[in-house]
């Protein structure tokens, strides 16, 4: 199958998707200020999004339940780590949340969409191939570094925003 076949052979609710997401990316590379709840919707997507992959591709198997969540825990961490290293301030009485621009979410975003796309592709036309460990572990594997370094980053911007002292961020900066 030639790359112009895999794209016509697409499903058509792909394109919006990724056109989406690629729109969320963009917008995440400049700084915001947002609740913070509102910055925890796209982790908490992309964690609902790997369990109900891995489950629905892979059922409740220890075998392939186990490195997920290694995986998502080694992600978490990086994830952490990341947030660690960025600086934000907070608005208690309002809940809001500055956080720096960035490239990460863009190419975290960029990089689940793609395993999932390669391997959503694999799994239609290769079935078999993912009764080989080196096949769904890969999956399953990427899939749970993804997730947890969404997850991690989160739960990082949320210990700092709990540690960082009040500021005001409804007051515009001119």
């Amino acid at each position: 199958m030639n790359p112009l076949q895999i794209v016509a052979g697409t499903p058509v609710w792909v394109w919006p998707l990724l056109a989406l997401l690629v729109f969320l990316g963009i917008r995440a590379l400049r700084p915001t200020t947002a609740p913070i709840w509102r910055i925890a919707i796209l982790p908490a997507i992309f964690f609902v999004w790997g369990l109900i992959s891995l489950f629905n591709l892979h059922g409740f198997a220890l075998s392939r339940s186990l490195p997920w969540a290694v995986a998502f825990v080694g992600g978490a961490g990086i994830g952490m780590l990341i947030a660690n290293s960025q600086s934000i301030r907070a608005d208690k009485t309002h809940r809001l949340v500055h956080v720096p621009g960035g490239a990460l979410t863009l190419v975290l975003i960029l990089l689940i969409f793609v395993t999932k796309y390669v391997f959503g592709f694999l799994h239609a036309t290769q079935p078999a191939q993912f009764a080989q460990p080196r096949f769904w572990l890969t999956e399953i594997v990427i899939s749970g570094v993804l997730a947890g370094m969404f997850i991690g980053r989160f739960v990082g911007l949320w210990r700092q925003y709990r540690a960082a002292p009040h500021a005001d961020l409804t007051v515009s900066s001119a």
